[in-house]
């Protein structure tokens, strides 16, 4: 059974929470020639957000699971050492 109750009447400025403590840093994955999801818009979130950037040269959308060894780094760095790149950091597809 599925129940609707409409849209909701509460909205935030922003739609992610902040001002959390000790939580990393975010981490943004964006591919430059993705057409679905603009490098732009990735570098503007991870402003936003306040975290890291990976920019990755390519032409494709994801880049996760792509076998990309300098992705899989970075993000295996991330996850399990808590480890942002650099700023500036970049891989190529």
């Amino acid at each position: 059974m599925v129940v609707s109750t409409g849209p909701s009447s509460r909205r935030s400025a922003t739609p992610y929470a902040t001002g959390i403590k000790g939580l990393p840093d975010t981490l943004t994955i964006s591919v430059t020639g993705d057409a679905a999801t603009p490098h732009e818009g990735g570098i503007t979130l991870a402003r936003t957000l306040g975290g890291s950037l990976l920019t990755v040269e390519g032409e494709q959308h994801g880049a996760l699971m792509a076998g990309n060894a300098c992705v899989n780094r970075t993000v295996a760095a991330y996850l399990i050492d808590l480890k942002s790149p650099s700023e500036g950091a970049r891989c190529k597809l």
